[in-house]
């Protein structure tokens, strides 16, 4: 798995504590790669004082989840999870005991707050979510919908990490389950492939080339040797997918920090696609390949 596709996918787990759950894929060697237990639930159905209002069931779902988040309960967490969230902490804790090569570790969680953003959200519209096909290709989405309500709720959390407080803002599904509000998935809209041509400048040429795996739908993008280190993250984009999968530098590195990896996969429809990759340099994007997969 790569770093950010991962957290990418888990953004609701991140939310709630996690550093996240990094797998060092493509690197040259082994990869580079305060809980006081008090949520401070001020958000929809609170009026400031503690004192609890009416509260949707979707909010307290993600509010009893987010608390287990806090005292770093993983059994609790995925308590208040839906049985087909596709992550399930607990699990994710285990595999990174068995597996050297995975890291997983807990970010304490400081104040929060959860609110209710859509109460009408349309189960129907989770189908288009991107990387939805990919997480329910075992599962019957269809049968999973059926006859269940959904909800947005956003969690505002200030997170410590590395003695830093970082403040962060997530959206969440609610899904019900026979009746019963649990945290489904991370809200993320689906995200239409930069237009134009790639960029002419050889600093920012990062793809060395492509392979495509049709049996396993994926593409793995071969960077090249040397990555200059004014770019912050590559992005890999499907267009049947929307965003695919990304390397970033980490937010502590040095200004002499180069990308390790030499290469990372991401997901594609092997009846046809376009793959756009991209590099983000002082917070902006630039286009830098782009090729398209015929069968």
């Amino acid at each position: 798995m790569e770093r950010r596709s991962y957290l990418a996918a888990v953004s609701a787990v991140a939310a709630a504590g996690f550093a996240g759950c990094v797998s060092e894929l493509g690197a040259d060697d082994d990869g580079n790669g305060d809980d006081d237990g008090n949520g401070d639930d001020t958000g929809n159905g609170t009026d400031g004082n503690g004192a609890q209002d009416d509260e949707h069931g979707a909010v307290e779902a993600v509010e009893v989840y987010m608390a287990a988040g806090a005292d770093e309960d993983l059994e609790a967490m995925a308590d208040a999870m839906h049985t087909h969230h596709p992550f399930d902490p607990a699990a994710m804790a285990a595999e990174a005991e068995e597996d050297e090569d995975v890291t997983f570790e807990m970010d304490a969680v400081g104040d929060y707050a959860v609110e209710l953003a859509d109460e009408s959200y349309e189960t129907d519209e989770i189908r288009d979510l991107p990387y939805a096909e990919f997480w329910f290709q075992d599962v019957d989405l269809d049968d999973v919908l059926a006859g269940e309500d959904a909800a947005l709720v956003t969690v505002e959390t200030e997170t410590t990490i590395a003695g830093e407080t970082v403040t962060e803002s997530e959206t969440l599904i609610a899904l019900t389950e026979d009746g019963e509000w649990r945290v489904f998935l991370p809200y993320e809209e689906s995200t239409e492939l930069p237009d134009g041509d790639p960029v002419d400048d050889e600093t920012y040429r990062v793809v060395d080339d492509l392979e495509f795996d049709t049996d396993d739908e994926r593409v793995r993008v071969n960077l090249v040797d040397s990555i200059d280190s004014s770019i912050e993250e590559i992005v890999a984009y499907s267009e049947s997918e929307g965003r695919g999968s990304s390397v970033y530098e980490p937010e502590d590195s040095d200004d002499d920090y180069t990308i390790p990896m030499t290469w990372f996969s991401s997901q594609f429809d092997p009846d046809g696609d376009e793959i756009v990759v991209t590099v983000i340099v002082d917070g902006e994007e630039l286009l830098v390949h782009r090729e398209t997969y015929e069968p």
